[in-house]
């Protein structure tokens, strides 16, 4: 059985359909990557998966299960159990989806303990030990400090470790490096590829980058306003697609040297 299933999904808001026929199967310990240009309706597909779609926004057709179950079926109480322990996610700008009055330790004890009945003491201790697994040096003074104190770089490790606190076996990455510096991103992803070889956690990546989606992904989804224009398995898509959409993508991907790293 597939760990994700979306299965012929339409989205729609106000009553027009801004994702249409959209699949995917994702297994354990798999890399899907998303990409496209702004508006295609990347993020949509991940928000949808994790029912979290905004300004009215909802599944009008197919359906989407997650170990054979339906999500589109759940209470929010079965979401709050799911969210966080089985499923969880990187948003572009971590340090942007905290309260900027709230100090990185606050918010991460509120979270720890709304999945989990431990002391304050314990919350702050297990948080402490996820940021130090995320290579953030001295963890301690990191849960002290409020997001707008730290770089980006820090705040998405530290969106990491909160994403990754129960290990889930799906973690739903939106743009995570896409605000970041080149040498950043590279640790960044470094990261993520030792949380999946670690822990066999199954990731769909959303992301504009070309270089970065080839490098990370096992799978590729091109989409072109909100359908998926291609996919296949990384190498038939670097070498074999004839898709002309998709090519036109990885001829605008810039040489270094003459070498083109895609």
């Amino acid at each position: 059985m597939a760990l994700l299933e979306i299965k012929n999904v339409d989205i729609s808001y106000g009553g027009k359909v801004t994702v249409k026929n959209c699949s995917l199967t994702l297994n354990e310990g798999e890399i899907c990557s998303i990409v496209g240009e702004s508006g295609s309706g990347k993020t949509t597909v991940i928000r949808a998966v994790l029912g979290l779609l905004a300004g009215g926004g909802r599944v009008t057709a197919g359906d989407i299960l997650y170990e054979g179950r339906s999500l589109l079926s759940l209470t929010p109480r079965e979401w709050r159990s799911l969210r966080g322990h089985d499923i969880s996610m990187i948003f572009q700008d971590s340090g942007a989806m905290m309260n900027q009055t709230r100090k990185i330790g606050n918010s991460f004890v509120e979270y720890i303990r709304t999945h989990e009945s431990i002391s304050k003491k314990a919350a702050w201790a297990k948080g402490v030990h996820m940021l130090e697994r995320m290579r953030l040096p001295d963890g301690d003074r990191i849960m002290r400090s409020y997001p707008f104190q730290l770089s980006g770089g820090m705040r998405q490790r530290v969106g990491i470790a909160m994403g990754m606190t129960y290990q889930p076996k799906l973690l739903l990455a939106d743009e995570p490096t896409s605000a970041l510096d080149v040498t950043t991103q590279a640790q960044i992803v470094r990261q993520m590829m030792e949380l999946r070889d670690e822990y066999g956690t199954a990731i769909i990546l959303v992301t504009h980058d070309l270089g970065v989606a080839t490098y990370m992904g096992d799978k590729i989804i091109v989409m072109k306003n909100g359908m998926i224009e291609d996919q296949g398995q990384r190498d038939y898509m670097l070498r074999e697609t004839e898709n002309e959409y998709t090519r036109r993508l990885l001829e605008a991907v810039p040489s270094i040297g003459g070498k083109r790293y895609v």
